[in-house]
């Protein structure tokens, strides 16, 4: 979510960060709510930066169970008649909040979702206030991630950032943006969903304006009277031509809307993503996507509590290796999803139900709803995602369960799929849970962690194939975990480059989602110990120090491959470019190919657009002798060069 304040607004809001210097004390003996420590920590607490976790502390690696933190801040007299809230991006996993010694919120169950806590009237107006948060991440049969069942580090703490809004009122909750588009002249229909705080408001007035983020041109402006239906006010918006989201051009629009005491901003993108019988479309044209998953958490550095460098690493990576498409076993920082709108990467987010239990008791089932509904509401304006991910390798004889949960993400956000994730497609057949999601999965881990070896996967896509129908498939994860499985990072190259071309045989396979960008930290690591307990899975390290397999990768997911070069003269040459049809496999626009001249300047020729399996031949001249040049993304990343790898 954006927010932003306008100068000369009557009654702006007002974000204010609380991140930065707390006081921080564990309390592995439960004896800070005894000892008082709602109204302030004692003097043995220590100076921690928020957004923190305490297991990449010295001596707590390991700690699971209670700890405490302590911030105070100043609230100025002129609030006093308004709303005062505190927003937690993310509290792993239990959260109880004291203002001034009074309990003012909790959040249970839901470690990685934002929530916020109204604090209006516990405020001392024009003094300074004390404000502790008591935080639990002892493993708990209440909470998902459920029990010590899940393969990511059990951060503990304040994770993410924590801001004080203050608004007048009416206050805005979200604004759902939900767009309809015309393709035959690529108009479009805005549909605008706006909840407040004050559910007694049945009427009100909203401006809402609508902008193209980059340029800030006001495409849409107008006042708007509007009655509540239901939760929300509703109202529709026309609008002339549009820019497309697309992963290649990821154009954005920023929505704002104003209330007579209000006001917020949200960031979209025009985008369709749907399933046509076998195919996957964007924007109405049918694509194979290579990707890969990034396990968060993983720094050692940092844990759980990533700053923004890394999350920008992360999507500029992605972007290097050339992969479209990704998931998260949990719910993510917004702020990595706003990078990965802004870069065109496309998302499953899920809910973190892995593996265990196979049932959920009534009440896991709540959390699970709540979970989806948190992450949903916060996320739902973000062009990036595509899906939305119910669970992943979770097996039941009680299928109700799915369909329900599925149900759920409808009545929240009827516009993406809803999915289930499998590692044992091929062994349930038609009663595997993935079937009931809107595009079956695969966690395909032929020759590690199923089957004797990788060359029995044909036998095994046979299997599918009898059963999946006129229906695609999505390569959810597929890597080779090290020291469980042996031979190094050889071994992950040999075995990569093997499946990967098993799965661009078939063209029912819509995309591959390679497992994974780094080694990361995991309280279930085979490898290294306290801080550094990890799983040895990634093209890079914890540090993200590149082994040759990112390379390989990379390769793999070219969507352009240097087919010919010929010499014509000592600074001359013809190129012969193919824009693959296999995997990966979507139209090229705005492609370049560049070079360095003979006296060191640079040189750029725009491909003309190309669609899967077309060739092009372009003419350089004025080459240097060694007659390099490099295949750039319209995002200026390199794709590919000549010779390989130059860049």
């Amino acid at each position: 979510m954006i927010s932003t304040q306008v100068a000369g607004q009557t009654n702006p809001r007002h974000q204010i960060s609380l991140n930065g210097q707390w006081r921080f004390s564990p309390d592995p003996q439960s004896s800070g709510a005894p000892s008082g420590w709602q109204s302030g920590l004692n003097a043995k607490a220590v100076e921690v930066t928020v957004p923190h976790t305490w297991n990449v502390m010295k001596g707590y690696e390991d700690y699971a169970g209670l700890a405490w933190y302590e911030k105070k801040f100043h609230a100025e007299a002129d609030w006093k008649d308004k709303h005062v809230r505190i927003r937690f991006a993310a509290v792993y996993h239990d959260a109880v909040i004291y203002l001034n010694g009074q309990k003012a919120g909790e959040h249970h169950h839901s470690g990685y979702t934002t929530f916020y806590t109204d604090i209006s009237d516990k405020i001392r107006y024009g003094q300074e206030n004390t404000l502790v948060v008591s935080v639990n991440n002892a493993y708990s049969e209440q909470n998902l991630p459920w029990k010590r069942v899940f393969d990511w580090p059990n951060d503990g703490g304040i994770i993410r950032d924590v801001d004080l809004i203050v608004s007048g009122k009416p206050s805005l909750r979200y604004i759902h943006v939900t767009p309809e588009i015309n393709f035959t002249d690529t108009s479009a229909r805005t549909k605008i969903a706006i909840r407040l705080w004050e559910e007694k408001v049945t009427k009100t007035d909203f401006h809402i304006t609508i902008r193209e983020k980059k340029s800030g041109k006001a495409v849409f402006s107008e006042k708007r009277s509007l009655r509540k239906q239901g939760d929300v006010f509703n109202t529709s918006i026309d609008l002339k031509k549009i820019h497309l989201w697309h992963f290649s051009d990821p154009f954005l629009y920023q929505v704002e809307v104003k209330t007579s005491g209000d006001q917020q901003t949200t960031q979209t993108g025009f985008r369709k993503i749907v399933l046509d019988g076998k195919k996957l479309l964007v924007n109405n044209e049918p694509v194979r996507l290579p990707g890969i998953e990034y396990m968060p958490s993983s720094h050692p550095d940092y844990g759980s509590a990533e700053p923004a460098w890394v999350m920008d690493s992360v999507v500029n990576m992605m972007k290097d290796l050339n992969v479209v498409i990704t998931r998260f076993h949990w719910q993510i920082d917004e702020h990595l999803l706003d990078m990965m709108d802004e870069k065109g990467i496309l998302v499953q987010e899920e809910i973190p139900w892995w593996q265990q239990p196979g049932k959920l008791t009534p009440e896991l089932k709540a959390t699970a709803k709540q979970q989806l509904t948190e992450m949903i509401e916060r996320d739902y304006n973000h062009p990036c995602i595509f899906a939305w991910g119910i669970s992943n390798e979770v097996f039941s004889t009680d299928s109700e369960q799915y369909h329900e949960l599925k149900a759920h993400v409808r009545s929240l956000d009827d516009t993406r799929m809803a999915n289930v994730v499998s590692n044992e497609t091929f062994k349930r057949k038609e009663k595997d849970e993935s079937l009931i999601g809107d595009l079956p999965t695969w966690n395909e881990y032929i020759g590690t962690w199923f089957g004797n070896d990788m060359h029995e996967l044909p036998e095994y896509f046979k299997t599918i194939e009898s059963f999946l129908g006129d229906r695609p498939l999505l390569i959810t994860e597929n890597g080779l975990c090290e020291p469980r499985f042996p031979g190094g990072d050889l071994s992950r190259v040999r075995d990569m480059i093997y499946h990967y071309g098993e799965w661009a045989k078939r063209d029912y396979i819509v995309g591959c989602i390679y497992f994974s960008l780094n080694d990361y930290r995991t309280q279930r690591g085979e490898d290294g110990a306290a801080n550094l307990k990890a799983r040895i899975h990634g093209i890079t390290d914890l540090y993200f120090n590149k082994k040759p397999s990112y390379y390989v990768y990379k390769q793999l997911a070219s969507p352009v491959e240097i087919t010919l070069v010929e010499k014509i003269s000592d600074t001359r040459i013809k190129v012969t470019l193919t824009n693959k049809n296999s995997l990966p496999s979507y139209t090229l626009r705005n492609y370049q190919i560049s070079w360095k001249t003979t006296n060191g300047a640079a040189a750029t020729k725009t491909f003309p657009v190309m669609q899967p399996g077309e060739k092009i031949t372009i003419e350089l001249d004025d080459m240097q002798k060694r007659f390099a040049f490099e295949i750039m993304s319209p995002g200026g990343y390199h794709v590919t060069g000549y010779p390989v790898g130059i860049k």
